[in-house]
């Protein structure tokens, strides 16, 4: 056996199988460029379809915006002059009614606070004058209360020599009245 000859064979196998990996991987690269360039035309058709209906819904949108806007800008100057009236009404409002009642609490409530300190003067006065007749009160009462002591005092004095005046004193014999018994003594 000649080893040129198997170094041949086993060089043109080797060969042979790394061409067949090759095409392989060749075949496989080619199927995954495939499915990814679907895979990029699906993404592609759905960005289109999404920009599409973006379009379409932003554009009814700007529409409507501006057709709102516009119906706004119609109605603006009437709405205008319809806040000015209604200002202009507030104002004559607040002068002839609101400023003319805030001046008339304004005088009450300088009149009630003047009511107030003459009041609050008055039952200070009835205060002092409640005070004062409280103690010229106590003090006759306790006057009349010495003054009746002393005449309390002075009865029982009377009294008591009364008493003791009538004690030393003989009695005198007075007729003595015959008792008699009544018909109702005698059923007691």
């Amino acid at each position: 056996m000649d080893w040129s000859l198997i170094a041949s064979l086993f060089w043109k196998f080797s060969l042979g199988i790394l061409l067949l990996a090759l095409t392989a991987l060749a075949a496989y690269m080619c199927a995954a460029m495939g499915s990814l360039r679907d895979s990029l035309n699906s993404i592609r058709n759905t960005l289109n379809s999404t920009e599409s209906i973006v379009n379409q819904e932003i554009g009814e949108l700007i529409a409507d915006v501006d057709k709102t806007v516009k119906e706004v800008n119609k109605e603006l100057p009437q709405l205008l002059q319809n806040l000015n009236g209604l200002t202009a009404s507030l104002q004559g409002i607040s002068e002839s009614e609101i400023q003319p009642t805030v001046h008339n609490i304004q005088e009450m409530s300088g009149a009630l606070n003047q009511s107030i300190q003459e009041l609050d003067d008055l039952v200070q006065k009835v205060s002092n004058f409640s005070g004062q007749t409280l103690e010229q009160a106590t003090f006759f009462r306790n006057q009349l209360a010495v003054s009746l002591s002393d005449i309390v005092s002075l009865w029982q004095g009377i009294k008591a020599g009364w008493d003791s005046f009538t004690s030393t004193q003989p009695h005198e014999p007075e007729e003595d009245e015959p008792i008699v018994d009544t018909p109702s003594e005698q059923t007691e």
